[in-house]
């Protein structure tokens, strides 16, 4: 079964769809908020998609929201779900000594997000020079480490400055599907 995850999306009118068809199946709808300004938002303003009681509405002071959240995927696996579609704003944060600490593999989901370099060392980066992955990349990323399979929405994530996003071919190399969003079908 699939879950539909969107991350720092309020007004993106191209998940009009998707979201219609997810909520008209009864499928697991998650609005993911990592932005410190929409910490006291009440839920039903957090999207114009207005989240209800059937969505899990997550609040996450981490990038990554399997990271923020550490009983998401747990529960995700235990509701069943073994894809996660996603979208969203990626929104990116730049590091500092103590968010590079914390990222260094140990406190990551199953090693996930390890930034010792001693292996990338050749990687490009393409997340810009003290920037960590955004959020969508990051949660995407830490999807596939959990166990799930990922379908990333090409046209449905963006930059911060609204602009498409230029890590897709990486997260197809690490295993995400990539797909339109009209393109996509709901296993629910």
């Amino acid at each position: 079964m699939d879950a539909l995850l969107l991350i720092d999306t309020d007004d993106a009118e191209i998940l009009v769809d998707i979201v219609g068809r997810t909520r008209t199946v009864g499928g697991v709808l998650i609005f993911a908020s990592t932005k410190d300004e929409l910490v006291d938002v009440d839920d039903e303003e957090l999207s114009i998609f207005v989240p209800d009681e059937e969505d899990l509405v997550l609040r996450s002071e981490k990038p990554d929201v399997f990271d923020g959240i550490r009983d998401l995927a747990p529960g995700l696996h235990d509701m069943g779900i073994d894809r996660i579609v996603i979208a969203g704003g990626d929104v990116s944060t730049v590091a500092n000594s103590e968010d590079a600490d914390a990222l260094d593999g140990a406190d990551a989901p199953d090693g996930a997000g390890s930034t010792d370099g001693a292996d990338d060392a050749d990687a490009p980066d393409d997340t810009g020079a003290g920037d960590l992955p955004g959020s969508v990349r990051a949660s995407a990323m830490a999807a596939l480490v959990c166990n799930f399979d990922v379908v990333v929405l090409s046209d449905a994530v963006i930059d911060p400055e609204g602009q498409p996003v230029t890590w897709l071919d990486s997260a197809e190399e690490a295993g995400a599907m990539i797909k339109k969003t009209a393109d996509t079908w709901l296993r629910m």
